[in-house]
C-alpha cells in the first residue's frame, strides 16, 4: 500500500467535495480530473503488469495534485509569480521521469546508452512538454478568451523557467538515480519498453490513419486560425464625425453608453469599472464604455484620444487582473482595437479584438504600479498610430484603413479601473 500517493488522490477527492461544498462546481470539476489523471500509473500496472517503482509513481501524483490543485483553487490568478512555480516543476519531473526510464531501459536491457545522451534526451522530453503546454494556453487563447497568455514576456520567461527546470532535474535525477533498488531500476526499464512498444504498435499497424489524422488536424488548425478572424464589421450607418470632446463622468447624459461590464461613479477617482458580480479570480469579464455613441472618429482627419486611468491593487484573495485602456475604431462590443496597460504585467500593448478574441499588434514594457494615476494616449495621423503614457509616444505602428470608428474606455481588473476624465482632439494633434 502506496499511502503517500493514495493520500494526495484522497486530498485531490477532498478538494472536490470542500469546492461543491462552498459552491464551486467548476473548481471541483477540476479536483475531479486530478484524481482520476493521478490514476494512471495504476491504470498502467493494470495493463502492463509492470509493477511502477514506488518513487517514480509518487513523483508523479505529486505533480499532478500540484497542477490540479492551483486550477481549482485559482492560485494561478492569487499569487502573481504562481505559474514559474508551478509549470517548471512539472516540466522537471517530466525530465526526471523520463531520464530514470532511460536509465532503467539501459540497466535492465544491457543498453550502451552513454549517460550525456541519456541527459539529453531527458531534457529534451521535459522542455517539450514545456513548450507544448505554451502551445495549448496559445489555442486557448486564439480560439477563445482565455487570456493565458498576458504577454511576450510572460510567455518567454515561462520557457526560460521551464528550461532551467528541466536542466536542474535531469541532473539530480542523475545523481539520485543509483539510490534506487536493482529491482526498480528493473521495473523502470521494463516500463520504459513497454511504452515504447505500444507506440511503436500503434505507429506500425495504423502509421498511415495516423498521418492522415495529424496532416488533417494541422489543416484544420491552419484554416481555422484564419477562419476565425474573417467578417469584420463595416461602420454602423448613421454616425456623424465626432468632434472635440471632454468627459469627466457618468453623469454627463447622454456622453456615455455602457456596452459591457459595471460601471459606477466614484466621488474621487472619476467612473470605475467594477465587478458587482464577483467572478471568481481569473474569470473577470472586460468591461466596455463607449464615449459619444453615434459618431466616428480617424473616418477622414487624424485624433488623439487621451485618459486618466487609476489602476486598483486588489486585495490577495481577490485575484491579480490590473489592466485598463483605451478603446478606438469600435464597430461593435467585441470589434474594436484597443491600447492596454497592465501595472501587473508592466506592460503597454496594442491590441486589436476580433469577434471578441486578442490579437497582439505591438507591446512595449513600460513600468506603471496599482494605485497610481497614469494618462494614456493613442493617436492616429499620418498613417500611423502612435501610443503613449503620461505624455511620452512609447511606440507607433502603421495605421490601417478599417481603424476608423467609436472610442470607449475598456477594463478587466480584480478590483476596480477608474477613468477620471478622457479628451479627444481632431485634427494635426500633437
Amino acid at each position: 500500500m502506496r499511502w503517500e500517493s493514495w493520500l494526495v488522490r484522497l486530498a485531490l477527492a477532498g478538494l472536490a467535495v470542500f469546492q461543491v461544498l462552498t459552491g464551486n462546481p467548476p473548481g471541483a470539476l477540476v479536483a475531479v480530473e486530478g484524481a482520476v489523471v493521478a490514476l494512471i500509473p495504476r491504470a498502467i500496472k493494470r495493463l502492463s503488469s509492470i509493477e511502477i517503482p514506488r518513487s517514480m509513481e509518487a513523483l508523479f501524483v505529486a505533480g499532478i495534485a500540484l497542477q490540479f490543485t492551483s486550477e481549482s483553487l485559482k492560485l494561478f490568478e492569487l499569487f502573481t509569480y504562481w505559474d514559474k512555480i508551478v509549470h517548471p516543476t512539472l516540466v522537471a519531473l517530466t525530465a526526471w521521469l523520463s531520464a530514470w526510464l532511460l536509465l532503467g531501459y539501459r540497466d535492465a536491457f544491457h543498453k550502451r546508452l552513454p549517460v550525456h545522451l541519456i541527459a539529453t534526451l531527458g531534457l529534451l522530453l521535459g522542455i517539450a512538454v514545456g513548450v507544448t503546454w505554451e502551445y495549448v494556453e496559445f489555442a486557448s487563447d486564439w480560439f477563445g478568451d482565455a487570456d493565458l497568455q498576458k504577454s511576450n514576456a510572460d510567455t518567454m520567461t515561462d520557457l526560460i523557467s521551464n528550461d532551467i527546470g528541466a536542466f536542474v532535474a535531469v541532473l539530480l535525477s542523475l545523481r539520485l538515480y543509483r539510490y534506487l533498488r536493482l529491482d526498480e531500476r528493473t521495473r523502470a526499464g521494463e516500463l520504459a519498453r513497454w511504452l515504447s512498444q505500444g507506440i511503436r504498435r500503434v505507429v506500425d499497424r495504423h502509421g498511415r490513419l495516423v498521418g492522415i489524422l495529424a496532416t488533417t488536424l494541422l489543416a484544420v488548425s491552419v484554416i481555422g486560425g484564419w477562419a476565425i478572424d474573417r467578417g469584420w464589421p463595416p461602420l454602423p450607418e448613421g454616425l456623424t464625425h465626432g468632434g472635440p470632446l471632454a468627459w469627466r463622468g457618468l453623469d454627463q447624459a447622454g456622453a456615455a453608453t455602457v456596452l459591457l461590464g459595471d460601471w459606477v461613479p466614484d466621488a474621487e477617482r472619476g467612473t470605475c469599472r467594477v465587478n458587482l458580480e464577483k467572478p471568481k479570480p481569473g474569470s473577470e469579464k472586460p468591461g466596455l464604455l463607449q464615449l459619444a455613441p453615434g459618431h466616428v472618429y480617424g473616418l477622414n482627419e487624424p485624433f488623439r484620444f487621451e485618459a486618466r486611468v487609476y489602476e486598483q491593487r486588489p486585495e490577495q484573495s481577490e485575484g491579480t487582473q490590473m489592466v485598463g485602456g483605451l478603446a478606438f475604431g469600435m464597430r461593435d462590443p467585441n470589434d474594436y482595437f484597443l491600447l492596454e496597460q497592465s501595472a501587473l504585467h508592466d506592460i503597454l500593448r496594442l491590441d486589436r479584438i476580433v469577434h471578441n478574441r486578442r490579437r497582439d499588434v505591438k507591446e512595449r514594457l513600460v513600468r506603471t504600479h496599482g494605485n497610481e494615476w497614469h494618462t494614456l494616449h493613442v493617436r492616429v495621423e499620418s498613417g500611423l498610430v502612435w501610443a503613449g503614457v503620461d505624455g511620452q509616444d512609447v511606440f507607433a505602428v502603421p495605421s490601417e484603413p478599417d481603424m476608423a470608428g467609436g472610442i470607449g474606455l475598456w477594463a478587466r481588473a480584480a478590483a476596480a479601473t477608474c477613468f477620471s476624465e478622457a479628451q479627444v482632439t481632431v485634427g494635426q494633434a500633437q
